[in-house]
């Protein structure tokens, strides 16, 4: 290791202020959301702070990564901020924006609904959506069993936004997923869900944040990781 690739280690280590630092923005943006618009269903709405402050702290991820690295790893692990700028575009539903019909439609291909330059957009969409999946699984995929192992924090984190992810998906539309049971939930129990969905969605850019900064000194022991 050089000494610039040193220095630049050490004097990184784990900037846990940068959780402080996002931790106040989303409070703040939430906060005001409140006072604008009350505790009530504006709260869960696409422009609400919620919603905001997941997809901004997506792009924090991303650039606290990049912050933390040497340009070296930007060059082979660029799949790793990329994963977090896609999925911040998720949270502003660009998939549904960027073309007329949106990019997971399969009316977008396979019909005559769109025009072709929309099409032409939907296929180099999906084929970087594709490569950034492709080399995330080649390039880290053992590293990140291994972490598991080892019960390394970062990939404990990574673990953590997982299950976020799969408890938002839970609780999305739950009053609707019970309703064939017969269990009808109350206007303000729903409201609750919903607001627990969004706060659910919040928790996986935290996480992926922890994931970045408890891995930051790994940049000294190995060169070959995809989350470095």
């Amino acid at each position: 290791m050089t000494d610039d690739r040193r220095d630049h280690a050490s004097s990184t280590g784990h900037p846990w202020h940068l959780i402080i630092w996002a931790l106040a923005g989303a409070s703040f943006l939430i906060a005001v959301d409140i006072w604008t618009t009350g505790f009530g269903p504006g709260l869960v709405r696409e422009t609400g702070g919620i919603e905001i402050a997941s997809a901004l702290l997506y792009a924090y991820a991303a650039i606290a990564w990049l912050w933390t690295r040497p340009g070296e790893n930007w060059k082979t692990s660029w799949q790793v901020p990329a994963i977090m700028l896609l999925m911040m575009g998720r949270e502003f539903d660009l998939d549904k924006k960027l073309t007329s019909i949106g990019v997971l439609r399969s009316d977008l291909y396979l019909t005559d609904m769109a025009p072709v330059l929309d099409r032409i957009l939907g296929l180099i969409a999906l084929a970087f959506v594709a490569t950034v999946a492709i080399r995330l699984v080649k390039m880290g995929a053992k590293e990140f069993v291994a972490g598991l192992r080892m019960r390394t924090l970062w990939a404990w984190s990574i673990v953590g936004a997982l299950a976020f992810a799969i408890l938002s998906k839970a609780a999305d539309g739950i009053g609707r997923k019970l309703a064939p049971f017969g269990i009808t939930l109350e206007s303000g129990t729903s409201l609750q869900m919903v607001i627990l969905e969004e706060l659910l969605e919040l928790g996986i850019p935290l996480m992926l944040l922890v994931a970045v900064i408890s891995s930051t000194t790994r940049v000294t022991r190995s060169s070959r990781t995809s989350f470095r």
